[in-house]
């Protein structure tokens, strides 16, 4: 690719210098001023005149010869403004295909980004970390409006009511685990041919970004981030969330989890996900150290670390054997007193008494390691399982019509006692 401001490559793609009095050679130059290649643009007031050469792009409804210079003031656009209108479905299918727009400093995928996701540091409770949470972007939802959510603070009173804890948390930063986390290599990840193709549809899905990860759908085949964020803001108030905790996200998918419990609860996060295209996504767009991992293998994560452990809609996949020897680990990977939460269990694929039997009784599981036996012979665990149609709802009706609430979708709820 040329680099960024090379007027001449801007005529070899048959861009005019100027058309209806949109200058593009100042537009690519002020956009390669303030715009890193494939990042976010510089805040206002430095980007202003970019803004306002943007502006002129959409003062008049005409057709441009442009397409990049065209495709590059819509993603500005996205950008700095709440987008509302439609557009076009050819210039949609464009803003679909992974391609850049260079010699303009964008990319067609950055659209979707910003169109569909809110930057995260626009509202987070530790205030210091604006520079560190630049390029973090989650699903632009408000399960407080959405008639859905049982719990329906507002992200405003989430951070506030975060930043009055900070001051009388005794917690230390747990950054020394975090930062010594090493991510195991892909030649730990071993799939039978059942379970890649049962986990075939994940990857196809984060094969495009704009459909999956930078949209309200996330990994899922319908939008339903709104239920995902309600989830996590009652999850974090059932385990008590506190500043400065640390949380391991099995099943992590796109990170929106943890980004969300990042900004509005200050705590920090490690994720994992057999995923790798979800994977790639949530290290660039994500708060928290990612892991592209076999979530049955564990050893490479430090015992008895992490405050919390949250798991939605992942488990499930596996035989219960599998689910139980991961359940054994992911305990074992807690502190004393530290909690475990494991959503959207199927009671067809384990229900709760066998999840309860696993942590109890684990030597009546008879394909079960020995090993893990053994583990359970010298942990304690309190146990309590729950429908998650009564965990999340605001009502039993709603429980009942929505498909993430339904029977036979259920939450275990773990405490490490020893």
């Amino acid at each position: 690719c040329p680099p960024c401001w090379d007027p001449t490559y801007l005529v070899e793609m048959g861009c005019p210098r100027s058309e209806h009095g949109v200058d593009w050679f100042a537009f690519l130059e002020e956009a390669c001023r303030v715009c890193p290649p494939k990042d976010v643009c510089e805040m206002q007031p430095a980007s202003d005149q970019l803004v306002s050469r943007m502006q002129q792009v959409f003062a008049e409804d005409t057709a441009y010869q442009c397409l990049p210079g065209l495709l590059s003031a819509l993603i500005v656009s996205a950008q700095f403004f709440l987008l509302e209108t439609k557009m076009p479905p050819e210039l949609e299918q464009l803003f679909h295909e992974n391609r850049s727009l260079s010699p303009f400093p964008f990319h067609t995928l950055q659209y979707s980004l910003y169109a569909n996701m809110v930057p995260a540091r626009l509202m987070t409770c530790d205030k210091s970390l604006w520079d560190d949470m630049a390029n973090k972007y989650v699903p632009r939802v408000h399960p407080e409006h959405s008639g859905r959510c049982g719990m329906v603070y507002d992200d405003r009173t989430l951070v506030y009511k975060c930043r009055s804890r900070r001051p009388f948390i005794e917690l230390p930063r747990r950054n020394d685990i975090l930062h010594s986390i090493q991510c195991p290599t892909l030649d730990d990840i071993s799939l039978d041919p059942a379970m890649a193709e049962k986990l075939q549809k994940y990857g196809t899905r984060a094969s495009t970004p704009s459909e999956s990860c930078q949209s309200s759908k996330g990994m899922w085949r319908q939008p339903m981030s709104d239920v995902h964020k309600c989830v996590l803001i009652s999850v974090a108030h059932l385990l008590d969330f506190r500043p400065g905790q640390l949380v391991l996200d099995w099943g992590s998918g796109c990170g929106h989890k943890l980004t969300w419990a990042k900004a509005l609860f200050d705590v920090d996060g490690v994720g994992l996900d057999v995923e790798g295209g979800a994977v790639a996504w949530a290290r660039q767009h994500s708060a928290g150290v990612f892991c592209h991992a076999d979530g049955r293998k564990l050893d490479w994560l430090p015992n008895g670390a992490f405050d919390h452990v949250i798991s939605y809609a992942a488990l499930y996949h596996m035989s219960q054997t599998d689910q139980c020897h991961t359940g054994i680990q992911l305990l074992r990977k807690l502190r004393i007193g530290g909690r475990a939460w494991f959503g959207w269990n199927q009671a067809f694929s384990m229900n709760a008494w066998e999840w309860q039997r696993c942590f109890k009784n684990a030597s009546s599981f008879t394909e079960l390691p020995q090993s893990d036996v053994q583990e359970m012979d010298h942990m304690a665990v309190d146990f309590q399982g729950i429908e998650d149609g009564f965990l999340f709802s605001p009502n039993p009706e709603v429980a009942g019509k929505h498909y993430l609430y339904q029977f036979p979708a259920f939450s275990v709820i773990l405490t490490r006692l020893a």
